[in-house]
């Protein structure tokens, strides 16, 4: 399967993103005519996020963090984002079940 669409939330953002410190929501189509969509952070945001929860009390004091299927990289860059996608779309995982389920949630058609 190919990815014939994607979406990415940053390029919606008037400023400019800190590639090293955000995270975003992706969604993209491959040419089966399923959309999928998950939310990349960077591993840094892991860090920011985490201490601005001690700082307000949330998440028991940034002790812990929670997200719906999260997706960790280096930099939010669209390069990286779409080799992610890629390398998830094409391994599979034991008995050759597919990856992409299991990270990315489908998106149902409107």
């Amino acid at each position: 399967m190919e990815i014939v669409d994607i979406w990415y939330e940053f390029e919606e953002w008037s400023e400019e993103i800190d590639v090293n410190d955000c995270n975003s929501d992706v969604v993209f189509e491959l040419s089966d005519g399923s959309k999928w969509c998950a939310t990349f952070y960077t591993y840094q945001n892991l860090l920011t996020l985490s201490k601005k929860s001690k700082n307000t009390g949330e998440l028991l004091s940034g002790q812990y963090f929670y997200a719906d299927k999260p997706i960790f990289i280096s930099k939010m860059e669209k390069g990286i984002i779409l080799s992610v996608i890629n390398d998830i779309i094409n391994n599979k995982i034991e008995n050759e079940e597919e990856l992409l389920p299991c990270i990315f949630t489908r998106v149902e058609h409107d």
